[in-house]
């Protein structure tokens, strides 16, 4: 049934899902640092010519994050708790894909990388405190 118990066993799964999501995203950064040391930095644009198979997942495992941090909103409107964390937690999904798809479509524009990591750190932090903020 639906209780702030199944709430919080949600955020501390979407947390888990958060972690997966920046390991895989780590594996892609190792990959573009090969293709920088092969193409060098003046050709961006060839960084994701011939992507790995990590970046479609990571890539298509952002929709599975947002999805899932939907049904959190949801649930906690359901459960009439304070909404204020998820609705920070969901702004900063939008940004982090938007940074990632700037690196994609726009070739890894000025500090976009460091922007990336730091929304992916920003989003477990907030799901981590609103976590603990949640009493049973």
């Amino acid at each position: 049934m639906l209780s702030i118990k199944f709430l919080k066993r949600l955020i501390a799964f979407s947390m888990f899902v958060m972690l997966i999501q920046i390991l895989i995203g780590l594996k892609v950064r190792e990959f573009i640092d090969i293709k920088i040391d092969l193409y060098g930095y003046e050709n961006k644009n060839l960084w994701l010519s011939n992507p790995e198979l990590n970046f479609f997942i990571h890539r298509s495992f952002s929709i599975f994050i947002l999805i899932s941090n939907f049904l959190l909103l949801y649930l906690a409107k359901k459960l009439n708790t304070n909404t204020k964390w998820i609705t920070i937690i969901l702004v900063l999904i939008f940004s982090e894909i938007i940074t990632g798809a700037s690196m994609y479509y726009f070739s890894f524009p000025l500090l976009s990388q460091p922007i990336h990591l730091l929304i992916a750190i920003l989003i477990f932090g907030a799901q981590f405190f609103w976590f603990l903020s949640i009493e049973d």
